[in-house]
């Protein structure tokens, strides 16, 4: 789970967090979440069918996310984060701690365009990383697909993603670079609708049954960069300068 790691009193600091989301609670209950229903179960269904299902017309996704950031299974640092995504390969990240803004940057087609603040390469060196682990179905234009037990496993050259069969939900994911292995594991799944705060502004329609992982864990070396997920909106709108390197914005400025 992800949390700002506290030296002193953390566990009466849980407990209290608890009591308090509990009786906040009395008409609802403290009930667990529900589960992405197993629409899927039955059916036998080929990659193309998989990636269409999952990917939903997808293009553009806005997130607020708490980061927390291990070393050598040591807590290291933790950072919110305002990440912008568009299909294909465009990544923009914004690093905050008590709500000062400390880094950020742009990653398109591959290309770290923009970087700025302390520490922010180890978040640039896993920028395309990111990107996949969250548009995971992007990619697999020559990977292969077959079925184990539970799980449809999906392969490319450097690449295996595994997803639940009933639900398309991704449960893990491994990369390899340069004989180099990256992990990623997928957790806590949500229910867009259901538990995503949305914006008046973003398209609702096709995304009414979306579920996706609220918590992402990517291990890249001695680093563990838990991702949690605190809002989400799909397909946003979004002014076409959000979609410029810096040297395009300059451009339009200039003229």
């Amino acid at each position: 789970m992800s949390k700002k790691p506290l030296r002193y009193f953390s566990f009466n600091i849980l407990f209290s967090a608890l009591l308090f989301f509990c009786s906040s609670a009395l008409f609802t209950g403290c009930v667990p979440r529900v589960a992405p229903p197993p629409m899927y179960r039955d059916m036998s269904l080929s990659l193309d069918e998989a990636i269409r299902i999952a990917g939903r017309d997808i293009k553009t996704l806005k997130a607020v996310a708490g980061i927390n950031i291990e070393e050598n299974n040591k807590s290291y640092s933790y950072v919110e984060a305002s990440l912008l995504l568009k299909n294909p390969g465009w990544l923009s990240m914004r690093l905050y701690k008590f709500g000062m803004l400390t880094g950020s940057f742009l990653f398109k087609d591959g290309v770290v365009h923009a970087a700025s603040g302390k520490g922010i390469n180890k978040f640039r060196e896993a920028g395309e990383e990111l990107y996949y682990s969250i548009f995971w179905w992007e990619g697999l234009e020559n990977a292969m697909m077959y079925r184990h037990e539970t799980e449809y496993v999906i392969k490319t050259g450097n690449k295996e993603i595994r997803l639940d069969k009933s639900t398309l939900i991704p449960e893990s994911q491994v990369i390899t670079i340069n004989n180099n292995k990256i992990h990623i594991l997928y957790e806590e799944p949500k229910n867009y609708a259901i538990d995503s705060i949305q914006s008046p502004e973003t398209e609702h329609s096709e995304q009414a049954d979306f579920w996706y992982p609220s918590v992402l864990k990517i291990e890249i070396g001695t680093y563990r960069f838990t991702v949690r997920v605190e809002k989400l909106f799909v397909n946003p709108h979004l002014g076409e300068d959000e979609f410029m390197v810096p040297e395009q914005r300059e451009n339009v400025i200039s003229n």
